[in-house]
């Protein structure tokens, strides 16, 4: 049995390299899909978006909520109907597109086999988002560990977490989870930022709009 693991753990940590390399060599050599998030916004050169291209990582435990809030952020995730989202066992990624720049989403499943390796993608990456679960009561203590190595891997790194499923029953508020995650100890310097979202009962994202919004422009501001 303990060999089994150590090969199923060897073969999740190589499909998820493998499907990293992959990722760059599609944005390398093909045209991206764009979306804009506003009518107002024209689509953007393929020259541009290279030029502008910022990679925001997006991180947190299985089951916090990560993919649904790349569901939202997708085309139509905020209107379409949308089923709930697996846990992710490797990674996912999506690219949006703004006048600003180019963002490439790119999620690594939360785990434990795939945790050790989240502070390998950390020196690439412009942003580091960092989704918590607020119900998840039992595993407040893991994502805050989790959340403070990663801190402490790089420190200039701008950090946005967000607080998921706060419709939930015993779910803690925004202010809580500040208390809870020890975010009191990160230095001024630091730019973090602590954001709330919801999920309606079959997991996809409830009331959705103003949230991804102000996460979106949030991202914008910090790139």
């Amino acid at each position: 049995m303990v060999l089994l693991r150590h090969l199923s753990i060897a073969l999740t940590a190589a499909v998820t390299a493998f499907g990293t390399a992959l990722f760059i060599a599609f944005n390398c050599f093909y045209r991206r899909r764009v979306w804009t998030p506003h009518r107002r916004y024209r689509p953007v050169q393929e020259e541009e978006e290279e030029r502008g291209t910022r990679q925001v990582l997006v991180l947190g435990l299985d089951g916090a909520g990560k993919s649904s809030i790349l569901q939202g952020l997708a085309p139509g995730g905020q209107t379409g109907n949308r089923g709930r989202c697996r846990p992710t066992r490797g990674f996912n990624f999506m690219s949006l597109s703004s006048p600003v720049c180019q963002l490439d989403f790119l999620e690594i499943g939360g785990g434990e086999d795939l945790r050790r390796f989240w502070s390998d993608y950390l020196r690439k990456t412009h942003i580091l988002v960092y989704v918590v679960d607020s119900a998840d009561r039992s595993r407040f203590s893991l994502a805050r560990s989790e959340l403070h190595r990663l801190l402490e891997a790089e420190s200039r790194l701008p950090v946005v977490i967000l607080g998921s499923k706060q419709d939930k029953p015993g779910a803690v508020s925004v202010s809580e989870l500040h208390h809870i995650l020890s975010l009191d100890l990160v230095t001024d310097d630091r730019k973090l930022f602590l954001l709330s979202a919801e999920f309606s009962s079959d997991g996809t994202l409830k009331n959705s709009a103003p949230c991804l919004q102000t996460f979106q422009e949030l991202l914008l501001q910090l790139v």
